[in-house]
Order: structure tokens, then C-alpha cells, then sequence
């Protein structure tokens, strides 16, 4: 295990791990916590029972995508059985869709964005733990739903604590490139939205990405399903999302406050999606949207994380 220090008022203090003694107090934290999984994630429910009585789902999620997350943890080192585990479960959610339907029309505080094919569910499997066995990772290439290794550790001093998030699947890739990744790229925006809708979409996402550039941030953007994201890290900071097959919208990471304060011209305060923390604005014109008038509110997001 890597020794992690902290430097605090010109004192260096080394930090002390501080694992969780039990896998119900792990998963109670992260579902306290859940942006260590990233903020394009909402958690609908723990500890869900599946097809069977023994069988048990740690917990079950969405995200900006509308995929169906599974989440399976381990607070001790995960062997290669967390995976099939985790794909029985995944299994059983794409198969029982109104089971998975039910469960997000009972949660309360749901986002209220979200468009869910429940007719056709997409499955995203989070597998967590503090550490891996080496072939956890190589076994979760084989299955054919998304997969990701978080690796979730937490130190502590006297006064404070810190959690290491690192996922091992965008080591192990050394994803480094701006560009789309699977199967999401303009072709397939193209081919599922507006063609004019897509030009003026892929515009604004060039512009976004020439200011970042111009003050020299480093947030490289990717192509998604439903949204086109610029990260800093692992934190999407802002986005260019779609609304329906011929609109779309910008979100961007800023209090509400701030984003139904400040002054556009081009752009109105559409919302405010309070479970991802998101200000969504709209172009007056869409065709000749001015995206510099936003600049400032990319820095509040910028600087904020």
C-alpha cells in the first residue's frame, strides 16, 4: 500500500489508513458519498433482492446515460468471484425490467431528467473494493457489459479524512485522448438526432473546448450516449447534453443561485437538476449560440473543483 502524506500550514503529516471493518459500513458510506463514484451517478437503492432469497444486490443505480448501474463491493480484497457475481445480478436487471422499474418509481429525490428505455435497460457494472486480484480485471474485459474496477481506500489524521478513488480500468488503458471512446462518436449522434441539431451541438462542444484551451485548463472532453462531458479528473464540470432527438442544452457545475443570477443574453436559466449539482441553459438561437457569454460560469465550475 502507497503511504500517503499531507502537507497542511508547512507541517507534513503521514496519514494513516483506515479501512472500513465491514462491508455494510462501506456501502452505507458510498451511498452517503456517492460522487467518489463520479458525479454522473444517482444511487435508486441498497441492498435490493434479486431473483432468489440468497442473492442480494448491494446496490443498484442510474446514470447521465440512463444505463442501469450495478454496483457490488467488497470491503477486503476482491477475488475473480466478484465478477460473476456482479454479471448475475446484471443479468437479472436486464431481464426484469419492471422490477428495476418499480424501484426507481418508489425512490424518492429521483433526477427528474432521466429518460429510461425500460423496454430495451443498457447495464453498467461498478465492481469496488480497496484492492484487486490481478485477474478481476482481466476477467471483466471478457463480459460483454461495461465494466469498471474502482479501487476506494480511505486515510485518515487526527482531525481529518481523505478517500483515494482510482479506477483501474482507465489505468490499465491509459486513456489520455479527447476523442469518443466505444461507440459513441458524431457518426452515431448523426445517425439518432437531427442532422442540423448535431451541427449546431458539435459547434458549441468546439467552442467550450477553445476557451478551455485559451486558459490553458486541462479538461479534455469525451462523447457519451446522451451528453458530450469535459472532465477535470474524474468530475464532469460541464456538458453538452441532449434533451430529445433535435435539442440539447448545456449544463455546468455552479450553485443555483449563481446560475439564476447571472446575466445572459443569449442564453436563459432553463433549470436546475439539484441531484447532479447541474445549471442547464438554453440557446435563444440555437444555430448562433454565443458561448463565450458563459465563460465566466466555466470558471466558477472550473475553480470550484
Amino acid at each position: 500500500m502507497a503511504n500517503l502524506y499531507w502537507k497542511h500550514q508547512n507541517k507534513v503529516s503521514e496519514l494513516e489508513a483506515k479501512p472500513f471493518p465491514t462491508e455494510a459500513e462501506f456501502e452505507k458510506y458510498l451511498f452517503e458519498n456517492q460522487n467518489l463514484l463520479g458525479d454522473d451517478l444517482f444511487i435508486i437503492k441498497r441492498q435490493v433482492r434479486t431473483g432468489t432469497k440468497e442473492d442480494i444486490l448491494d446496490m443498484i443505480g442510474v446514470d447521465r446515460d440512463s444505463r442501469i448501474c450495478i454496483i457490488e463491493l467488497k470491503n477486503v480484497e476482491a477475488t475473480e468471484d466478484i465478477v460473476p457475481q456482479a454479471l448475475r445480478y446484471a443479468i437479472w436487471a436486464e431481464t426484469n425490467p419492471d422490477s428495476i422499474k418499480n424501484l426507481w418509481l418508489e425512490c424518492k429525490n429521483k433526477p427528474d431528467d432521466f429518460n429510461i428505455d425500460w423496454d430495451n435497460l443498457e447495464i453498467r457494472i461498478l465492481l469496488v473494493a480497496p484492492s484487486f486480484r490481478q485477474n478481476v480485471l482481466k476477467i471483466s474485459k471478457k463480459i460483454n457489459y461495461k465494466t469498471e474496477l474502482y479501487k476506494v481506500l480511505r486515510y485518515s489524521d487526527s482531525d481529518n479524512e481523505f478517500v483515494s478513488v482510482e479506477i483501474l480500468e482507465e489505468v490499465e488503458k491509459k486513456i489520455v485522448s479527447t476523442h469518443a471512446k466505444e461507440e459513441w462518436d458524431w457518426k452515431y449522434y448523426e445517425a439518432n438526432h437531427d442532422k442540423d441539431a448535431v451541427e449546431n451541438f458539435k459547434k458549441v462542444v468546439h467552442q467550450i473546448d477553445d476557451i478551455c484551451k485559451k486558459q490553458k485548463w486541462n479538461v479534455p472532453f469525451n462523447l457519451n450516449k446522451l451528453y458530450t462531458g469535459f472532465k477535470k479528473g474524474k468530475h464532469v464540470l460541464f456538458d453538452v447534453g441532449w434533451a430529445s432527438t433535435s435539442t440539447w442544452c448545456v449544463h455546468i457545475k455552479v450553485p443555483e443561485k449563481t446560475a439564476k443570477d447571472f446575466p445572459c443574453k443569449n442564453w436563459k436559466f432553463h433549470n436546475y437538476e439539484k441531484s447532479f449539482n447541474n445549471a442547464v441553459f438554453r440557446p435563444n438561437d440555437p444555430s448562433n449560440p454565443n458561448v463565450e457569454e458563459l465563460k465566466g460560469l466555466f470558471e466558477i465550475a472550473y475553480k470550484r473543483k
